[in-house]
């Protein structure tokens, strides 16, 4: 049978599947507390299939496995740990964080500080942040659709906005409900293609042994040439400098501590034993699944040292399972890929919605609104959003590990510090706080148009300037106080 056509009936089963599966949300949705947290219910299972699809983005399937396929090795140390070391601060975060019974993370900011404004700024980050991270699930599913289906990337890209506008509608609740499918088909195309590369090879030890001998450019378009020994050295033979790569960790890895869209599935977990579970089960099959990619990219690079058809890191995964390892599994591992940008792009306008809607408009605007009204309009701001997301992945990055690493970037300079400082530092202050969010978010913001960012990440002064000032603001506060209640 022709490739194309199994590709589409491939395509076409796990559409009908995935709407089967995003209908029954919206039975069980009846009020902001349904759409935004699943009522605050979800079990370990549905707790941990819902953090991993969550976490494991197009960024991770195709952004991964083509940096490792361009450079090898040093995408451990750039993004890979410091994601794990991450999530072991949200484990931190999971045993205090329930007690607050939030909705969304600038509500936590509001009962901790007493500070409507506070709540209103961070709400205002969430909607521009996921609305430029949802570029990145976007543009993955593009490539991946036009490989598959040999059409037109704008009529590729058009497709995943309708899954994930229709998937988002149903709340939580659906896309908890999808998110199980989406992982499960994850995890089996990480570990159809890991086999199939591995047996392509001849196993681990001569996928490093040729690895080491390759010294060719991964693409056309790629600006350097791989040295010899350079996809099996920690800093790429000089390619990405110890300093960018160690304090990428500000960006990916804190970025990961203080992101949202983790937060919220531990505020969704039924209660705090199921929160801290969800969170360490998910790094071990998350853990795994990385090993996958690892395996793919590096042995991808061993099977065609140079792939002069792709213009992008983003497009190795796609072009591998087309091209290079073509089998009677490419159709489902392209699905695979294809689940993964859809299981983290719906979550992401889910929480984007609930910044506008829950943390400014029901906030400052319309503090009385019902229920009914409050979900319409977050429906009606997930289309909105989704709608400038595709608009804008008309002309996407580059690169979607590093786009990534510095949008989760604003999240670690300007949430991370409030929301850890205010859980475990009870003498945190609303001053400290508000001080501590705006001098993190404008340091970012300097180096990022003044173009610092050559040397080190930008979010490493970020955080730095943002903890100082938490510390010495609340400090100061405290100490004003003191002295006002004497007189």
């Amino acid at each position: 049978m022709n490739k194309g056509i199994i590709y589409l009936l491939f395509f076409t089963v796990y559409t009908i599947v995935l709407l089967f599966f995003g209908k029954s949300g919206f039975k069980k949705t009846n009020n902001s507390r349904d759409f935004f947290v699943a009522g605050n219910s979800l079990g370990l299972y549905a707790s941990v299939f819902t953090f991993s699809a969550t976490w494991f983005s197009a960024a991770s399937m195709q952004g991964v496995t083509g940096s490792m396929y361009a450079i090898g090795y040093n995408t451990v140390l750039y993004s890979i740990v410091p994601w794990f070391l991450g999530a072991t601060m949200l484990v931190l975060l999971a045993s205090r964080l329930k007690k607050y019974d939030i909705l969304t993370v600038p509500e936590f900011f509001y009962l901790r500080y007493n500070s409507k404004s506070l709540q209103a700024m961070t709400g205002i980050i969430i909607v521009i942040t996921y609305t430029f991270y949802i570029i990145i699930q976007i543009r993955g599913f593009g490539i991946v659709i036009s490989e598959l289906l040999d059409i037109n990337y704008m009529v590729a890209i058009s497709l995943v906005y309708l899954f994930v506008i229709y998937t988002t509608f149903g709340g939580l609740f659906s896309v908890a409900k999808t998110d199980s499918l989406n992982i499960i088909l994850t995890v089996v195309g990480i570990v159809l293609t890991a086999v199939i590369v591995l047996s392509e090879v001849g196993g681990i030890s001569i996928i490093h042994e040729k690895a080491a001998e390759i010294n060719t450019r991964p693409f056309p378009y790629y600006q350097n040439i791989t040295e010899k020994g350079g996809l099996l050295d920690p800093f790429a033979k000089g390619l990405m400098p110890p300093m960018i790569t160690l304090t990428s960790f500000f960006g990916w890895g804190l970025g990961l501590a203080a992101n949202p869209q983790y937060a919220i599935r531990i505020s969704s977990a039924k209660n705090t034993t199921t929160a801290i579970k969800m969170v360490c089960y998910s790094v071990i099959l998350l853990a795994f699944m990385y090993v996958g990619l690892m395996i793919i990219g590096l042995g991808g690079r061993v099977l065609e040292p140079s792939i002069q058809s792709i213009r992008y890191e983003d497009e190795v995964f796609p072009y591998m399972i087309n091209n290079i390892i073509y089998s009677p599994f490419s159709s489902l591992i392209l699905i695979s890929i294809t689940a993964a940008a859809i299981s983290t792009a719906n979550s992401q306008l889910l929480v984007a919605a609930s910044g506008f809607t829950y943390d400014l408009y029901k906030n400052l605007i319309n503090p009385s609104v019902n229920e009914e009204k409050l979900l319409n309009l977050s429906r009606i701001f997930i289309f909105i959003i989704g709608t400038v997301s595709l608009i804008l992945a008309i002309y996407p990055p580059v690169s979607l590990l590093v786009f990534g690493g510095y949008i989760w970037g604003f999240f670690s300079a300007t949430f991370l510090i409030p929301l850890y400082g205010g859980v475990f530092w009870k003498g945190s202050t609303k001053e400290g706080a508000i001080s501590s969010f705006i001098v993190g978010l404008v340091t970012i913001i300097v180096f990022m148009i003044k173009n610092l960012y050559s040397t080190i990440h930008p979010a490493f002064p970020s955080v730095i300037a943002s903890a100082i000032t938490f510390y010495a603001v609340s400090k100061y506060t405290i100490s004003k106080g003191r002295k006002n209640s004497e007189k």
